[in-house]
């Protein structure tokens, strides 16, 4: 269980979370989305 200390930290960890679920549905690796993440390599899914 994960406990949220302050208002920032939940805002963070759920800004987190929901990227990691965007990129999931997209089919890209967790690990890999946040070592690119962390590399400054962001990534953005194509526009239609």
């Amino acid at each position: 269980m994960i406990r949220l200390l302050c208002e920032t930290g939940a805002e963070t960890f759920c800004a987190i979370r929901s990227y990691l679920a965007t990129t999931r549905k997209h089919g890209i690796n967790a690990l890999e989305t946040l070592t690119q993440l962390h590399n400054g390599r962001t990534w953005l899914p194509e526009t239609t």
